[in-house]
């Protein structure tokens, strides 16, 4: 492969702007000697741009020019860093640090001047999201005097390689050119910030992979091992995330910073660049249906305006593109849709991925790297130059979103929302901090009061009374869309896309939903949320109750120094901090496998109890330290009798020593799975486990280990998933450690293989649809999608669900189900759906309600898959000797904001070594 150019060409200054976009596309232009352009004549750019010799290159610094090899994370910082330190257009921040330690940055870059005043242009940005204290005429001053703001953020996703490479080059060329009429124009009316990368760890995985695998040449044949990626893959961080669906949940420190600097910043124009597969083509705005209906209308205007004008560019320079397909921006967890709830345009970029510096495609051409370089630096110059050209229009319409989201929020229903704190204060106050953290305001009242409220599972307005500590969000403010938008009970599809759907589905041609269909937070937090269509109090009180400062639960040991035993209430995200906490600090502990009552107060089935006599000397300070640090509630006792329930001798008073955890990792499980997991109990709770590569899982001594956590399982294509990984030497193994006392928890598709006639592991099998060809229904459902009666087959698997809440029945005795009421909510996706274990096999500790209206909390199901899974088991334990399988359908994990559905599963960790 031909060495391609250190140096660009641009058009000369003397060319107009409006020339350069509508001109026909002119023939190939070579460079003027000496800016050693490719061999085959390859430019990034057309013409002459006059690049100012002071601003290295990518080659002059870490020896490789644009597009030549795959620039590792160590190499962007290091350029990024030349470039700040050789032009005065550019500054480089930190804005935040990965699980591996590796530096977050972002680039601003702007004219000499805007530099200069950068913090002035910074507050008076910010100044327009403020409509209370901004006068319409300070909007003006602004409007005619601030940059727009345009935000371009690249390499999300670690192995989609070219869009950092095509960060550098951007700003290498905005920095240096001097001639060139698009740079200028930016420069004069824009602070660009460019986020080269947003996951280091990520890409460090995979250019260690690619580096390593490659030879003298690249390999452009798919089987090449350059071109497979081992598992998990770059795509995702340390913790196997996904991090273009964490910008709401905020569980990775990347995402924490670059919200933290997103709001710092506001921009106005917000831009993921990410690749697809390498037969596609380049994706750019209008997106695909279905629309957030949260997304304001001049949002979707600029969209438009954006995706005419890489439309220009894309022509001119004959690339290939598409629009209106695939990308939808209905979940608000991405780049391209958390944006438009702050106000910003957010736009998503998919590019063709090469995947390595050349990839034979299905048309036996080859996508040479250097090329996806160029589509998106062409795509990024193309965006600042929309942004720059509309500056005023995009800062007026900026300024009255945030406007017009108070005026609606002050109109509207509902008018407030308010958060109780319910079974779980701690839980509740992390989901506050969670909406605090992304520029919601929150009050919390200081006293009682009442208002007429509905919930979230659409009970008629009523009058209720709330307590003083009740959390009270008002929707008349600036950030009235993402409140709406992330605790509605719903967000509501467009119905002729629905229908769309529906016709798809009996045709069986899969749905076009991107990702989940439901995400309401109250409802996966189990938090008590209440809808009010008036405020609760005067505007004055709310002023009063304002929170400055996100709230953190204290905890304290009462009744200072216990003589018989110290309790901790179960049911709480603290107590499982606290408990993981005592096993660290080498406290013993009991748990409680009945409800008791001691000195008047009432303790749950799973309260722990911590006995004086069992424990070291220092056992209160160690209590008093790990109750504040988590924020539990610990009470001391001084006698064993109980009013009510058990005593602490009884044998329902059980043992709980720290599980000595092993999860499964590599092939064939899903890396998301094993990386939800394991964050959970790495991370979230602090609770050690070991990683065991599947393979040396296949030999290990299982005695080691008092849990076996199996994740979700990748199946590539419907293959074989664990029975490719274990064997029945491994089966026999198994069967004897549960029979010994081992806990076995599978999810997802390691569910699926226990219940395999060679494992026989779980006495279930998998439900199939049942069809009946003659039936009226099945008749008029065939017409309705155009295909004539008789097509369906007598039975076959059900269809994936499109990620709707739906909600399940707890066995509330039962020890997996301690800390819960009756009932829990979860996202549904797979297509497993198993028969109850019969009563002499094991228990359904959770199971899918039978009421169809009851069963959907929120999103899009289809009728037959809601009839077929109505009354299944989510959550199966079935006992073996001394042990037992904990085996879950979904993944109680997922994405790790599923907070309300976090004590399923470290109860199954903490307690199954116990029961």
């Amino acid at each position: 492969m031909g060495r391609v150019c250190r140096h660009l060409v641009l058009l000369p200054l003397c060319l107009a702007l409006v020339t350069l976009l509508d001109a026909a596309p002119p023939p190939a232009q070579r460079l003027p000697p000496g800016q050693h352009e490719g061999a085959d004549g390859f430019s990034f750019y057309p013409g002459d741009p006059g690049y100012d010799p002071a601003v290295p290159t990518l080659e002059q610094v870490v020896g490789h020019a644009w597009g030549e090899r795959i620039t590792a994370p160590e190499e962007i910082g290091r350029y990024l860093q030349a470039l700040a330190a050789a032009s005065p257009r550019v500054q480089v921040h930190e804005y935040a640090r990965s699980w591996e330690g590796r530096p977050l940055w972002y680039a601003v870059l702007a004219s000499e001047d805007n530099i200069a005043r950068l913090e002035q242009i910074r507050a008076a940005n910010l100044a327009l999201t403020d409509p209370e204290n901004t006068s319409a005429e300070e909007v003006e001053r602004i409007v005619a005097d601030n940059p727009v703001i345009v935000w371009l953020a690249y390499g999300v996703h670690g192995n989609e390689i070219s869009s950092s490479d095509a960060a550098l080059l951007t700003l290498y060329h905005l920095a240096a050119a001097t001639t060139d009429p698009l740079a200028q124009l930016v420069r004069a009316n824009a602070v660009v910030i460019v986020d080269p990368m947003q996951n280091p760890d990520g890409r460090n995985r995979f250019v260690n992979h690619y580096r390593q695998s490659i030879g003298p040449r690249p390999d452009p044949h798919l089987d090449a091992v350059e071109q497979n990626e081992p598992w998990p893959g770059g795509r995702t961080n340390h913790y196997l995330f996904d991090l273009n669906r964490d910008w709401f949940a905020l569980t990775q420190p990347e995402t924490r910073g670059k919200v933290a600097a997103f709001l710092r910043w506001r921009p106005h124009l917000y831009i993921d660049l990410h690749e697809m597969g390498s037969d596609a083509t380049y994706y750019f705005p209008p997106q695909a249906d279905p629309l957030n209906p949260h997304i304001a209308p001049p949002i979707v205007r600029w969209l438009g305006e954006l995706g005419r004008n890489n439309a220009r560019w894309f022509d001119r320079m004959g690339f290939d593109y598409f629009t209106r397909e695939v990308f939808d921006a209905f979940y608000p967890g991405y780049g391209v849709s958390w944006p438009f709830f702050q106000g910003a345009v957010g736009a998503t970029y998919e590019q063709a991925s090469a995947r390595s510096l050349r990839r034979k495609r299905y048309d036996g051409t080859v996508l040479e790297y250097r090329d996806t370089v160029q589509h998106h630096f062409i795509a990024s110059l193309s965006t600042a130059e929309m942004a720059a050209s509309h500056r005023r229009e995009m800062l007026r319409d900026f300024a009255e979103l945030s406007r017009s989201a108070v005026r609606e929020g002050a109109a509207e229903q509902p008018r407030e929302i308010l958060l109780e704190e319910g079974r779980d204060p701690g839980r509740t106050a992390k989901l506050v901090r969670l909406l605090m953290n992304q520029g919601v305001r929150v009050a919390r009242a200081s006293e009682p009061f009442a208002n007429v409220v509905a919930d979230s599972y659409g009970s008629s307005p009523a009058r209720r009374e709330f307590s003083a500590g009740t959390y009270r969000i008002p929707l008349a403010q600036p950030a009235k869309r993402l409140i709406e938008v992330l605790l509605a009970p719903e967000v509501p599809m467009d119905e002729e896309f629905l229908q769309r759907q529906r016709r798809r589905y009996a045709r069986r041609q899969g749905d076009q939903i991107y990702d989940i269909s439901a995400w309401s937070l109250p409802l996966l937090f189990d938090v008590p949320a209440w809808y009010a269509s008036e405020p609760s109090t005067p505007a004055a009180a709310l002023a009063r109750d304002l929170l400055a400062e996100p709230p953190a639960p204290a905890g304290t040991v009462h009744g200072g120094p216990a003589k018989v035993a110290y309790l901790l209430p179960w049911g709480t995200q603290a107590a499982a901090e606290t408990l993981a906490a005592l096993h660290r600090h080498g406290v013993r502990a009991w748990v409680a496998g009945d409800s008791f009552r001691i000195d008047g107060r009432d303790f749950p089935a799973g309260s722990v109890i911590v006995k004086v006599h069992d424990n070291a000397p220092d056992l209160h300070a160690r209590l008093e330290g790990v109750a504040a640090e988590h924020g539990a509630d610990i009470y001391a006792t001084d006698s064993s009798w109980v009013d009510e329930g058990v005593n602490f001798g009884s044998n329902r008073v059980r043992y709980a020593p720290p599980p000595r955890v092993a999860i499964a990792w590599e092939r064939p499980t899903s890396a998301y799975s094993a990386g939800w997991a394991r964050y959970l109990l790495e991370v979230a709770y602090d609770i050690p486990a070991t990683i065991v590569r599947t393979q040396r899982l296949a030999r290990a001594d299982l005695h080691e280990f008092d849990v076996v956590v199996l994740p979700d399982a990748s199946s590539f294509g419907g293959g074989p998933g664990y029975a490719a990984a274990f064997g029945e030497e491994f089966v026999g193994r198994l069967k004897e450690w549960l029979r010994a006392g081992g806990t076995l928890v599978t999810i997802g598709a390691a569910t699926r293989w226990l219940t395999g006639e060679k494992v026989g592991l779980l006495a279930t099998s998998l439900r199939k649809k049942k069809n009946d060809p003659t039936a009226q229904e099945a008749e008029a459902a065939a017409l309705e999608a155009g295909l004539p009666p008789g097509v369906y087959p007598e039975e076959e698997r059900p269809t994936p669900l499109p990620g709707p809440i739906l909600r399940a029945r707890l066995d509330p005795e039962h020890w997996l189900a301690f800390g819960y009421g009756d009932g829990v909510n979860l996202i549904a996706q797979s297509r497993d759906i198993y028969e109850p274990l019969k009563i002499d096999k094991g228990l359904n500790v959770a199971t899918y309600v039978t009421d169809p209206q009851e069963l959907l909390v929120a999103g899009v199901a289809w009728k037959d898959e809601l009839a077929l899974i109505a009354g299944t088991p989510f959550l199966m334990v079935q006992p073996l000797g001394q042990g037992q399988v904990v085996a879950f359908a979904e993944d109680p994990n997922f994405r790790a904001y599923f907070d309300g559905l976090n004590l399923l599963f470290l109860n199954a960790v903490l307690f199954g070594p116990a029961f």
